[in-house]
């Protein structure tokens, strides 16, 4: 652990920095990120585990995230055509899932120290925090995790997997996306991020006692109308 005021110093300049492809595919590929682009490989979807949900799904793996990515803003501008995500960290797909997966499982291996950077001892960077009232949070992913983010942070500053970016056809919260504002201030342990999953991390979480869904039933946050926020 670190001190409270060098702690909220970083805080604070973190926040400041805030095969061939199938033929199926019909979703436009962002141009914009290599990562995504079939030639950049020799073999694109060479140790995936490719499935007919291509249309979904690139290489249809969702382990792998959506084929399509944000074009409007706000999104845009986190993870998708106006951002400075790459899916893959500049590794082919297979690759990506070698480094990041577990062999026997398949699922994402996660990084230690629940993904808090680490001092030059090997500590965590980490340290309680009072999120205040009207504070705006979000996160890519279901309300059963117990992590968020400061609304508006970058997608390649959270280190997450790009299967966060996956959601259902017609889903009510496109792109997993969820925002919330503080509605009763609460402690949080609150670090710079890890890199991980071929992100640079440096993003700030919030990492919570409770997981989002409790918090939201007990009135700690509240679910935000995006239609409010784009």
């Amino acid at each position: 652990m670190i001190n409270s005021f060098a702690l909220i110093s970083l805080l604070f300049a973190c926040f400041s920095a805030a095969a061939p492809y199938p033929t199926r595919q019909r979703h436009p590929i962002n141009r914009r990120d290599i990562d995504t682009d079939p030639s950049h490989c020799p073999n694109f979807c060479a140790g995936t585990n490719s499935t007919d949900n291509s249309t979904l799904y690139i290489c249809g793996d969702p382990r792998l995230g959506p084929v399509s990515l944000p074009t409007a803003l706000p999104l845009a501008s986190l993870a998708g055509s106006a951002s400075s995500y790459h899916r893959f960290g500049g590794m082919c797909p297979g690759d990506f899932l070698a480094r990041y997966t577990d062999p026997t499982t398949g699922f994402f291996v996660y990084p230690i120290l629940n993904g808090f950077h680490t001092s030059t001892i090997g500590a965590p960077i980490a340290a309680n925090m009072t999120l205040q009232r009207g504070t705006l949070l979000d996160r890519f992913g279901s309300e059963r995790g117990n992590f968020m983010s400061p609304a508006g942070s970058p997608y390649a500053q959270r280190s997450l997997p790009p299967s966060n970016l996956d959601a259902a056809p017609g889903a009510e919260f496109p792109w997993n996306y969820h925002v919330y504002e503080v509605e009763v201030p609460f402690v949080v342990l609150a670090g710079p991020i890890a890199p991980w999953f071929g992100q640079v991390g440096l993003g700030v979480q919030f990492q919570m006692e409770k997981s989002v869904q409790r918090l939201v039933e007990g009135g700690w946050i509240g679910r935000v109308n995006l239609t409010a926020v784009s």
